[in-house]
């Protein structure tokens, strides 16, 4: 469905890791000394409406759940002030040319009790996150180019290793893609981290997870892996194809790689497919890393996929669990320009909290428990036919419309996923517009039609008393000046919890 393009962005670096440093026994890029006890938690506020595993028992399923981590986009980009950071420079600018950013949305500026080592901080505080939804690692893009966003894989692994030693980091080496280029670059990054104890290995060694591999032939990657065992060191290839469909294409893959892995669907009736892939990596006697998305949407080129509100990201979610997929990846953690999960501004945790019961369920075998309700909504700033005035300026330099290529037809719905103890009736009001639905014990959808002019509101209630209510923080517009085509979402427990 997409093909990535890597742009060059001039960012004013405050720390540069030199490409030549050997990551494995330097000292780490802005390494920070551990300030607390590894997964230390606050167990008076559960902000989840399941309970996970202590912390000591998180990692211990066979069955793993992982994030693809886009290093552009960590929590600041170039200043340990958040007032001064590049984001606010890069929302809304309605200019993709030349390789510029126009974000809809970005991560919650961080607030630190030091801007010294503010860049492991940073990290540290996404692993918390990602642990905090019951997550095993970050798929890593990694090279060690000149461009200071790739360089920051140092401070990560201080961070996995301060916060959580069993969250780990599974490398995706970026390559050179040209006619007759060798492996030398991707060779030498391996080297750097080959004894680094946070870079995640299976029985077969380092795993390298690279996104879009078929760039390069089996035998390319083969020559890799030959050429990493002869300097003594182990690994094996769980490609992330740019698209599989799980045919019989791929087979000449299949004495190259431990698994299978692809970038995945962005619409609900595409989902099906990932369990088919699921069985043919297993009839072929590998593994499969099912990927997860909550959508697609890209304001540089004017295209978007209707996922449906979060019917793709939980029906991609069970199917891996139906399907017996071996791990997830959720693609991505933090790709603010197409598809992302973490916590950011204008989604709060609600899209993060939704895949983490699913996680739970996948990783343990055994649907979550619900300990407490839970509210989730979301829908789009507009309905996606509302008329505008302004049209962004895509990568090309040309005007670009937002449009859907191909998938789903546009949907404007409004979704509230309530996640109850026992049953009960939700309702959305959007203004005079009032539906009700009374919903089983257990995770149920419930959507309405988009109304614009209002902002919803969602409640639950039991026996005619209110239990719960929260108000979406979108007004609805009947016209706009641009448009936004992402879902916004929030919501969560009731009770308030610092995270």
């Amino acid at each position: 469905m997409r093909t990535r393009k890597r742009v060059a962005v001039s960012v004013v670096a405050t720390a540069v890791f030199a490409a030549t440093a050997a990551i494995g026994t330097s000292a780490p890029l802005n390494a920070a000394t551990p300030s607390a006890t590894p997964m230390a938690t606050t167990a008076a506020c559960n902000p989840l409406p399941f309970s996970l595993p202590a912390p000591a028992n998180r990692h211990t399923s066979a069955k793993k759940a992982w994030a693809y981590y886009f290093p552009p986009f960590p929590l600041a980009v170039d200043s340990a002030d958040a007032t001064r950071d590049v984001y606010p420079r890069w929302m809304d600018t309605h200019n993709s040319a030349n390789g510029a950013y126009d974000l809809r949305d970005r991560p919650v500026a961080p607030q630190r009790a030091s801007q010294t080592t503010w860049r492991q901080a940073d990290f540290e505080k996404e692993i918390r996150q990602a642990v905090g939804a019951g997550l095993d690692g970050f798929i890593w893009e990694y090279n060690s180019s000149t461009d200071i966003r790739w360089q920051q894989l140092p401070a990560m692994l201080a961070a996995a290793k301060a916060v959580d030693p069993g969250f780990k980091i599974m490398l995706s080496p970026d390559f050179n893609t040209a006619a007759g280029s060798t492996s030398d670059s991707v060779y030498k990054n391996v080297m750097k981290v080959k004894d680094d104890a946070s870079i995640y290995r299976n029985s077969a060694g380092i795993v390298l997870a690279p996104f879009f591999p078929e760039r390069k032939t089996p035998a390319w990657w083969d020559g890799l892996r030959n050429r990493l065992a002869s300097s003594g060191v182990k690994s094996n290839l769980v490609p992330i194809f740019i698209s599989w469909g799980g045919g019989t294409q791929k087979a000449d893959w299949n004495n190259s790689v431990s698994g299978y892995s692809q970038w995945g669907t962005r619409i609900a009736s595409g989902v099906p497919t990932l369990a088919k892939e699921s069985a043919e990596a297993h009839r072929r006697g590998k593994t499969y890393m099912q990927p997860v998305a909550f959508e697609d949407t890209r304001s540089y080129d004017g295209r978007y996929w209707e996922s449906s509100n979060s019917s793709t990201l939980r029906n991609s979610l069970a199917t891996a669990i139906s399907g017996n997929a071996d791990s997830i990846a959720l693609m991505t953690w933090n790709d603010y320009t197409e598809s992302w999960v973490a916590p950011s501004k204008q989604r709060g945790y609600a899209v993060l909290d939704m895949a983490a019961y699913y996680v739970s369920w996948f990783k343990s075998g055994v649907k979550p428990t619900i300990t407490q309700d839970a509210l989730y909504w979301s829908h789009r700033s507009h309905p996606t036919n509302a008329p505008y005035s302004k049209t962004p300026i895509g990568r090309n330099g040309k005007p670009t419309p937002m449009s859907i290529p191909n998938g789903d037809a546009a949907k404007n719905e409004v979704e509230l996923v309530a996640v109850l103890k026992s049953p009960g009736r939700l309702t959305i009001t959007q203004g005079s517009n009032v539906k009700t639905m009374d919903a089983p014990a257990g995770l149920t959808s419930f959507k309405v039609p988009l109304v614009a002019g209002t902002t919803p509101s969602f409640k639950l209630a039991r026996s005619g008393a209110t239990v719960q209510t929260v108000t979406s923080n979108t007004p609805v517009r009947s016209s706009v000046v641009y448009q936004d085509m992402i879902y916004r979402a929030g919501g969560g427990v009731a009770a308030t919890c610092a995270r």
